[in-house]
Formats: structure tokens, sequence, C-alpha cells
């Protein structure tokens, strides 16, 4: 287990290894949070507006459980065809 020591303007050096397991380059930036009662460092990621969708927590779930039906054969084929009509018809009834 590593230390660090905390400067008077309340910075941390990470030590050089754990920079490296982690790929942390100068520059790089870190989202800090505090979690149970731990400080928690992890990169920060730029996610355009127009995707930020994808990442909700709803969206992640939705993806997840497709995925397990998928894994599990709970999925249904259609042709192309049938899968227009399908779509088609669906709009009809709410319209």
């Amino acid at each position: 287990m590593k230390t660090v020591t905390v400067s008077p303007k309340g910075r941390v050096a990470i030590p050089e290894d754990v920079r490296a397991h982690l790929n942390i380059q100068a520059g790089d930036t870190l989202v800090v949070s505090v979690e149970d009662g731990k400080l928690v460092m992890e990169p920060a990621t730029s996610i355009p507006d127009s995707q930020a969708w994808f990442w909700t927590k709803e969206v992640q779930e939705q993806i997840k459980e497709t995925e397990e039906n998928f894994g599990t054969g709970n999925f249904e084929r259609y042709t192309i065809d049938e899968f227009v009509k399908l779509l088609t018809d669906r709009d009809r009834d709410r319209s």
C-alpha cells in the first residue's frame, strides 16, 4: 500500500508506478469524488451532448437486459419485410 502526503495547497502526487499501471499521463483530467467515505479519482471522459443519452442508467439497464435476452436465445427473428410491416402496423395503431 502506498501513501502520499497532501501539500499545503491540497496537492498530492500519484506514485509513478500507479500512474504507469493506470496509464495516467501528464495533463490528464481526473474526476474526484467521495464514495463510502473514501476519496476516489477516476479518469474524466468527454461525452458529446448528442451521445449522453446512451450512458444514462436507464439505457444501460435496457442494453444489459437485451444482451441477456440475446445470450439466452430469448428473441425473435424477422425478415426485412416482416419487420417493416411490424413497425408500420405499430405506428398505425399509435395514431
